[in-house]
Protein backbone atom coordinates (compact mmCIF):
# COMPACT_ATOMS: atom_id res chain seq x y z
CA UNK A 1 0.00 0.00 0.00
CA UNK A 2 1.63 3.13 -1.30
CA UNK A 3 2.42 6.27 1.09
CA UNK A 4 -0.43 8.54 0.02
CA UNK A 5 -2.94 5.64 0.69
CA UNK A 6 -1.91 4.92 4.27
CA UNK A 7 -2.33 9.00 4.88
CA UNK A 8 -5.33 8.73 3.77
CA UNK A 9 -6.90 6.24 6.15
CA UNK A 10 -5.31 7.89 8.70
CA UNK A 11 -7.09 10.90 8.46
CA UNK A 12 -10.19 9.31 7.50
CA UNK A 13 -9.73 7.38 10.96
CA UNK A 14 -9.00 10.68 12.75
CA UNK A 15 -12.03 12.49 11.63
CA UNK A 16 -14.36 9.46 12.51
CA UNK A 17 -12.93 9.78 16.09
CA UNK A 18 -13.26 13.52 16.35
CA UNK A 19 -17.17 13.36 14.95
CA UNK A 20 -17.85 9.95 17.68
CA UNK A 21 -16.60 12.46 20.36
CA UNK A 22 -19.83 15.14 19.56
CA UNK A 23 -22.07 12.05 19.52
CA UNK A 24 -25.46 12.76 21.32
CA UNK A 25 -24.84 11.53 25.13
CA UNK A 26 -27.92 11.08 27.77
CA UNK A 27 -27.71 14.63 29.98
CA UNK A 28 -30.15 14.10 32.90
CA UNK A 29 -30.14 17.28 34.75
CA UNK A 30 -31.04 19.56 31.30
CA UNK A 31 -34.15 20.96 30.91
CA UNK A 32 -36.89 18.39 31.49
CA UNK A 33 -34.97 15.99 32.43
CA UNK A 34 -32.55 14.74 29.76
CA UNK A 35 -32.39 10.96 28.50
CA UNK A 36 -36.59 10.53 28.98
CA UNK A 37 -36.10 6.78 29.50
CA UNK A 38 -33.08 5.69 27.95
CA UNK A 39 -30.17 5.52 30.57
CA UNK A 40 -27.34 4.30 28.25
CA UNK A 41 -25.78 6.54 26.43
CA UNK A 42 -22.98 5.26 26.62
CA UNK A 43 -23.13 2.00 28.75
CA UNK A 44 -21.34 -0.76 28.08
CA UNK A 45 -18.16 0.58 26.51
CA UNK A 46 -16.00 2.84 28.82
CA UNK A 47 -13.60 1.47 30.74
CA UNK A 48 -13.11 -2.39 30.76
CA UNK A 49 -10.28 -3.72 29.79
CA UNK A 50 -9.74 -7.57 28.65
CA UNK A 51 -6.69 -9.68 28.21
CA UNK A 52 -5.96 -13.24 26.48
CA UNK A 53 -2.99 -15.36 26.68
CA UNK A 54 -2.89 -17.69 22.95
CA UNK A 55 -0.60 -20.48 22.86
CA UNK A 56 0.82 -21.84 20.12
CA UNK A 57 0.97 -19.62 16.45
CA UNK A 58 -0.88 -16.51 16.30
CA UNK A 59 -1.58 -14.33 13.25
CA UNK A 60 -0.16 -11.20 14.20
CA UNK A 61 -2.26 -8.42 12.36
CA UNK A 62 0.06 -5.63 10.49
CA UNK A 63 -0.73 -2.01 11.58
CA UNK A 64 -2.11 -1.12 8.33
CA UNK A 65 -4.47 -3.82 8.79
CA UNK A 66 -5.27 -3.05 12.18
CA UNK A 67 -5.85 0.34 11.48
CA UNK A 68 -8.29 -0.68 8.64
CA UNK A 69 -10.40 -2.96 11.30
CA UNK A 70 -10.38 0.31 13.28
CA UNK A 71 -11.31 3.03 11.00
CA UNK A 72 -14.16 -0.05 9.91
CA UNK A 73 -15.46 0.00 13.93
CA UNK A 74 -15.15 3.86 13.97
CA UNK A 75 -17.23 4.74 11.01
CA UNK A 76 -20.03 2.03 11.74
CA UNK A 77 -20.38 3.80 15.21
CA UNK A 78 -20.81 7.07 13.46
CA UNK A 79 -22.53 6.52 10.49
CA UNK A 80 -25.53 6.98 12.06
CA UNK A 81 -24.72 10.04 13.52
CA UNK A 82 -23.49 11.47 9.81
CA UNK A 83 -26.29 10.64 8.36
CA UNK A 84 -28.91 12.03 10.96
CA UNK A 85 -26.68 15.64 10.87
CA UNK A 86 -27.29 15.86 7.04
CA UNK A 87 -30.56 15.06 7.41
CA UNK A 88 -31.10 17.68 10.23
CA UNK A 89 -29.53 20.30 8.17
CA UNK A 90 -31.41 19.15 4.72
CA UNK A 91 -34.52 19.74 6.62
CA UNK A 92 -33.22 22.88 7.99
CA UNK A 93 -32.89 24.35 4.62
CA UNK A 94 -36.39 23.21 4.03
CA UNK A 95 -37.92 24.84 6.73
CA UNK A 96 -36.09 27.93 6.60
CA UNK A 97 -37.35 28.75 3.34
CA UNK A 98 -40.82 27.63 4.05
CA UNK A 99 -40.87 30.15 7.33
CA UNK A 100 -39.42 33.13 5.44
CA UNK A 101 -42.80 32.20 2.78
CA UNK A 102 -45.02 32.38 5.62
CA UNK A 103 -42.94 35.52 7.03
CA UNK A 104 -45.07 37.56 3.61
CA UNK A 105 -48.47 36.84 5.11
CA UNK A 106 -48.30 35.89 9.06
CA UNK A 107 -46.41 38.97 11.72
CA UNK A 108 -45.65 35.84 14.13
CA UNK A 109 -43.00 34.47 11.14
CA UNK A 110 -39.73 35.76 11.24
CA UNK A 111 -36.46 33.25 10.18
CA UNK A 112 -33.86 35.67 11.87
CA UNK A 113 -35.75 37.04 14.79
CA UNK A 114 -36.60 33.25 15.85
CA UNK A 115 -33.39 32.13 15.87
CA UNK A 116 -31.99 34.95 17.98
CA UNK A 117 -35.00 34.18 20.14
CA UNK A 118 -34.71 30.35 20.24
CA UNK A 119 -30.91 30.84 21.30
CA UNK A 120 -32.13 33.29 23.93
CA UNK A 121 -35.46 30.45 25.36
CA UNK A 122 -32.27 27.83 25.37
CA UNK A 123 -29.97 29.57 27.98
CA UNK A 124 -32.99 30.82 29.82
CA UNK A 125 -34.62 27.60 30.15
CA UNK A 126 -31.55 25.77 31.16
CA UNK A 127 -30.92 27.93 34.02
CA UNK A 128 -34.71 28.02 34.81
CA UNK A 129 -34.57 23.60 35.23
CA UNK A 130 -30.97 24.54 36.85
CA UNK A 131 -32.75 26.32 39.47
CA UNK A 132 -35.40 24.15 39.79
CA UNK A 133 -37.74 27.03 39.77
CA UNK A 134 -40.00 26.98 36.55
CA UNK A 135 -41.24 30.82 37.00
CA UNK A 136 -37.59 31.91 36.42
CA UNK A 137 -38.56 31.43 32.74
CA UNK A 138 -42.20 31.51 32.69
CA UNK A 139 -42.13 33.71 29.53
CA UNK A 140 -40.43 31.06 27.61
CA UNK A 141 -42.73 27.99 28.50
CA UNK A 142 -45.96 26.66 27.10
CA UNK A 143 -48.54 27.00 30.24
CA UNK A 144 -49.04 22.98 29.63
CA UNK A 145 -45.57 22.73 29.75
CA UNK A 146 -44.86 24.82 33.24
CA UNK A 147 -47.17 22.76 35.31
CA UNK A 148 -45.90 19.49 33.51
CA UNK A 149 -42.79 20.98 34.92
CA UNK A 150 -43.86 22.02 38.35
CA UNK A 151 -44.66 18.33 39.13
CA UNK A 152 -41.41 16.98 37.77
CA UNK A 153 -39.77 19.29 40.24
CA UNK A 154 -41.74 19.08 43.15
CA UNK A 155 -40.81 14.93 43.38
CA UNK A 156 -37.14 15.96 42.63
CA UNK A 157 -37.96 17.78 45.61
CA UNK A 158 -39.16 15.39 47.72
CA UNK A 159 -36.15 12.92 46.60
CA UNK A 160 -33.59 15.46 47.85
CA UNK A 161 -32.35 15.79 44.50
CA UNK A 162 -30.88 18.97 42.95
CA UNK A 163 -29.62 19.33 39.25
CA UNK A 164 -25.74 20.71 38.63
CA UNK A 165 -25.19 22.54 35.10
CA UNK A 166 -21.84 23.87 34.36
CA UNK A 167 -20.36 24.61 30.78
CA UNK A 168 -23.56 24.99 29.21
CA UNK A 169 -23.53 25.86 25.40
CA UNK A 170 -25.40 25.90 22.22
CA UNK A 171 -23.77 24.52 19.36
CA UNK A 172 -26.65 24.53 17.01
CA UNK A 173 -30.61 25.49 16.83
CA UNK A 174 -31.96 24.27 13.12
CA UNK A 175 -35.90 24.62 12.64
CA UNK A 176 -36.93 20.94 10.77
CA UNK A 177 -40.31 21.22 10.64
CA UNK A 178 -42.85 24.12 10.49
CA UNK A 179 -46.43 24.57 10.53
CA UNK A 180 -48.95 27.20 10.16
CA UNK A 181 -52.43 26.70 9.41
CA UNK A 182 -55.18 29.25 9.49
CA UNK A 183 -54.85 31.83 12.15
CA UNK A 184 -52.04 31.72 14.61
CA UNK A 185 -53.65 29.11 17.27
CA UNK A 186 -52.02 26.08 15.44
CA UNK A 187 -48.46 27.77 14.66
CA UNK A 188 -45.90 25.40 16.07
CA UNK A 189 -42.20 24.87 14.99
CA UNK A 190 -40.08 22.11 15.83
CA UNK A 191 -36.16 22.62 16.45
CA UNK A 192 -33.58 19.87 16.91
CA UNK A 193 -31.10 21.79 19.19
CA UNK A 194 -27.53 20.61 19.61
CA UNK A 195 -25.93 21.42 22.89
CA UNK A 196 -23.37 20.69 25.27
CA UNK A 197 -22.94 20.55 29.29
CA UNK A 198 -21.39 19.13 32.43
CA UNK A 199 -24.74 17.54 33.57
CA UNK A 200 -25.55 15.50 36.66
CA UNK A 201 -27.89 15.11 39.53
CA UNK A 202 -26.88 15.38 43.31
CA UNK A 203 -28.28 14.85 46.95
CA UNK A 204 -29.42 18.61 47.76
CA UNK A 205 -28.69 17.87 51.53
CA UNK A 206 -25.43 16.51 51.44
CA UNK A 207 -23.67 16.77 47.81
CA UNK A 208 -23.43 13.51 47.25
CA UNK A 209 -22.85 12.72 43.31
CA UNK A 210 -26.59 10.44 42.48
CA UNK A 211 -26.14 10.26 38.19
CA UNK A 212 -25.46 12.43 35.20
CA UNK A 213 -22.13 13.36 33.52
CA UNK A 214 -19.41 15.30 35.08
CA UNK A 215 -17.46 15.76 32.08
CA UNK A 216 -18.92 18.12 29.20
CA UNK A 217 -21.39 15.57 26.45
CA UNK A 218 -22.81 16.80 23.36
CA UNK A 219 -26.47 16.01 23.03
CA UNK A 220 -29.28 16.43 20.19
CA UNK A 221 -33.34 17.19 21.48
CA UNK A 222 -35.74 17.99 19.76
CA UNK A 223 -37.70 21.14 21.05
CA UNK A 224 -41.24 22.20 19.64
CA UNK A 225 -42.48 25.55 20.07
CA UNK A 226 -46.03 26.74 19.84
CA UNK A 227 -47.76 30.35 20.04
CA UNK A 228 -49.03 31.85 22.72
CA UNK A 229 -49.85 34.93 23.76
CA UNK A 230 -48.30 36.44 21.26
CA UNK A 231 -45.04 34.80 21.45
CA UNK A 232 -43.04 31.80 21.07
CA UNK A 233 -43.27 29.43 23.98
CA UNK A 234 -41.67 25.70 24.48
CA UNK A 235 -44.23 23.64 24.65
CA UNK A 236 -42.44 19.74 24.29
CA UNK A 237 -39.16 18.40 24.45
CA UNK A 238 -38.36 14.69 22.57
CA UNK A 239 -34.98 12.91 23.26
CA UNK A 240 -33.10 12.42 19.33
CA UNK A 241 -34.06 8.32 20.18
CA UNK A 242 -37.59 9.00 20.81
CA UNK A 243 -39.37 9.89 17.79
CA UNK A 244 -37.63 10.21 13.85
CA UNK A 245 -37.27 13.53 12.06
CA UNK A 246 -39.75 12.02 9.20
CA UNK A 247 -42.95 11.71 11.67
CA UNK A 248 -42.52 15.40 13.52
CA UNK A 249 -45.72 16.71 12.42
Amino acid sequence: MTGRKIKKLILMAAFGIILCMTLQVTCLARAGGGGSGSGGGSGGSGGSHSSSRSYGRSRRSSPIGALINNGIIVFMVCGGSIAFAWKVRKAGWASKKQIRAFEKTDGNWNYKEMQGYVRQAYFEIQECWRRQDVDYAKDYLSRELRENWRTKLAWMEMRDEEEVQEDVRLLSARPVKAKNPEGTEGDHVWYVIHGKMKDYRIRKSTGEFLEGNERAVAFYEYWKFVYEDERWKLDEIKQKNEINLEHLQ
